[in-house]
């Protein structure tokens, strides 16, 4: 037997025991336990995948022999997360996370009409135990619950759309649908956008996603499997279903004398190997040092218009950042839709600039962080709170500069875990508990401050990299040096963001901190409330909730 064929038994044998501890645990540890359970099988699962994905596919089509209903169902949950998660780009931690909470939940015994994620959940939290997993399982099956997407989770809705097609995949022991009928049923009965989008995005797999691992029947009753697809043409084994039994020697037929059969048993063996999908397009995960070492910035030195239309086309993303800072710049803010359009405007002054600032949102937007959305908005918040009090800077600070200093400044957000745990609806005895965990992560001077200086180094604002290094130190009046003051004018100007996403909560300490430093920054003698009210007029700040 193979070894994929073993690791696919092993993980087996690894479900049927995750079932049995969590319909068994009852305190604390034994729970704990079943955590640690699930998460050394979905390493091992992670590892199978990477080593033959279509074997992980044919889960999808198969009965697996001697698996009870609760694991067969959170294998199928597990592989459809698998997939998307790859297609989504995301980092390890998350697509981890998700993974773990979705075989918990499908492994748990059904008892009553309340889905067995959420009992799961009500008892994790009752005993103060699972982190993350509680929150991914409280925020699942929210319409049940009556709430609304950005209520629970950012991610539980695609746990609840995985249990669900998992459930449907195979609704009873001995009986299953093939994937493409369950998403083709789904896609007549929802009108939820975000299921559509989510379904819309596996389906960029198909057709191998519906026919590689499949039974299907000749036109004289012969039994084959599906092994790899051709464009006309499916390379199959023949398989004898009274014997499973499976040929060793490939044969090459035409699609159109196929037809597909509906799941049913099969064991793991040979044939696994054979089972063959496009490879899945891999990112790693950008990391500080390779946004400073891989940098585009240097690379445009010394080069005319044309080469660095060139070099900047190579990047797409980057590129399209560049079009979009263009076209709200320009006086008229008219759309700009050609790079070299945009380099012209930008001139050679302000490009390293633009280009630092499209390096760090495509940076950022590549981190696949759930809350990524909320955090641009913040950052968006930031950079017109810095033209609001830079226009009292000698000189005064331009809109690119903004740009740069506030996406240096709010980088370390995507890095920050509690963050991405908690809903964007989550709210505490201090108001809203995003930006209240935001800002107090900025006074963190490794995780957070040094990687802003950093970044600021590096794009030739060494002034600034000094300043967001001193953003606390002691008001005392005394001589402060131009750092030190710039570096107070930072803290405001974060302060005075989080005065808007934090009211009424933080007037108090605005206030206070916005007398303390108006002397020393040479701001004009206005309430905390004027401030305010051009802040909104500028920025026009909302919460996105997808």
């Amino acid at each position: 037997m193979s070894a994929v064929s073993v690791s696919w038994l092993r993980c087996y044998q690894q479900l049927q025991r995750l079932a049995q501890q969590l319909q068994l645990a009852q305190d604390s540890d034994q729970l704990h336990s079943c955590i640690r359970l699930a998460s050394e099988l979905n390493n091992e699962l992670q590892q199978v995948f990477e080593l033959q994905a279509g074997a992980a596919v044919a889960q999808l089509a198969i009965l697996p022999a001697d698996l009870a209903l609760g694991p067969a169902q959170a294998l199928k949950s597990w592989v459809l997360l698998a997939l998307w998660s790859r297609l989504k780009h995301w980092p390890a931690a998350r697509r981890d996370a998700l993974a773990v909470s979705a075989l918990m939940a499908a492994c748990s015994e059904e008892k009553d009409k309340a889905p067995a994620a959420l009992r799961l959940a009500s008892k994790l939290k009752k005993l103060q135990v699972g982190g993350l997993t509680t929150n991914l399982l409280a925020g699942s099956f929210h319409q049940l619950q009556q709430r609304r997407p950005w209520q629970v989770h950012h991610d539980s809705p695609l746990l609840t759309l995985a249990l669900q097609l998992g459930q449907q995949l195979q609704p009873q022991r001995q009986k299953a649908q093939a994937l493409d009928q369950v998403i083709s049923q789904t896609l007549i009965q929802t009108t939820d956008e975000a299921v559509l989008a989510e379904l819309n995005q596996l389906a960029q797999l198909a057709p191998h996603l519906y026919w590689c691992g499949r039974l299907a029947q000749d036109t004289v009753g012969r039994c084959w499997v599906i092994c790899q697809l051709e464009v006309t043409d499916c390379l199959v084994l023949q398989y004898w279903p009274e014997q499973q039994r499976f040929a060793t020697e490939a044969h090459k037929l035409a699609k159109q004398d196929l037809q597909l059969l509906a799941p049913s048993v099969m064991v793991p063996q040979h044939w696994l190997d054979r089972i063959q999908i496009p490879v899945l397009s891999s990112r790693p995960l950008p990391t500080p040092k390779g946004l400073l070492e891989h940098s585009v910035l240097q690379k445009l030195d010394y080069q005319d218009l044309d080469a660095q239309v060139k070099l900047l086309e190579r990047q797409p993303l980057l590129a399209q950042y560049l079009l979009d800072n263009a076209s709200t710049s320009n006086r008229k803010q008219t759309l700009v839709n050609r790079l070299r359009h945009a380099l012209a405007m930008f001139g050679q002054d302000q490009l390293p600039l633009a280009v630092a600032r499209a390096e760090l949102l495509q940076y950022l937007q590549r981190q696949a962080f759930n809350q990524h959305a909320f955090l641009l908005a913040l950052q968006d918040l930031f950079r017109h709170s810095l033209l609001l009090l830079g226009r009292y800077l000698s000189p005064a600070l331009s809109p690119q500069q903004a740009g740069v200093i506030a996406a240096c400044c709010s980088a370390p957000f995507w890095h920050h875990p509690s963050i991405s745990a908690v809903p964007i609806s989550r709210s505490t005895n201090q108001g809203w508990l995003l930006p209240e965990l935001a800002q107090q992560y900025l006074l963190e001077p490794v995780r957070s401050q040094r990687l802003s200086a950093a970044l600021l180094q590096h794009y030739q604002l060494a002034h600034w990299a000094e300043a967001v290094l001193c953003q606390y130190v002691s008001i005392d009046h005394r001589n402060i040096s131009l750092r030190e003051q710039h570096g107070l004018w930072l803290r405001l100007c974060w302060q005075l963001s989080f005065s808007i996403l934090r009211y009424p909560q933080a007037q108090a300490s605005s206030s206070s901190l916005l007398q303390s430093l108006s002397p020393v920054l040479n701001l004009p003698q206005q309430s905390l409330e004027l401030w305010q009210q051009q802040l909104i007029a500028a920025a026009s700040p909302v919460c996105p909730l997808d």
